[in-house]
């Protein structure tokens, strides 16, 4: 008899929430962590996001500004 597909990923025992403070930034990192590989599931902020706050000429709303 087959596995169902969602028995071969990570069930919830299976994940970690991790909080780091970016050193860069000071930003806190939040992330769902696969305690079986070490493999990050998710991220927020998004990598890419940590390096626009990063980048010298950056302003908030340059990515984003709520208005359209």
């Amino acid at each position: 008899m087959e596995k169902p597909a969602a028995a071969d990923g990570p069930q919830p025992g299976d994940l970690r929430l991790v909080i780091e403070q970016d050193s860069k930034t000071g930003t806190y990192v939040y992330k769902t962590v696969d305690r079986r590989t070490g493999d990050i599931l998710q991220q927020f902020p998004r990598e890419d996001v940590l390096r626009f706050k990063q980048a010298e000429h950056y302003d908030p709303g340059e990515v984003f500004d709520g208005l359209t």
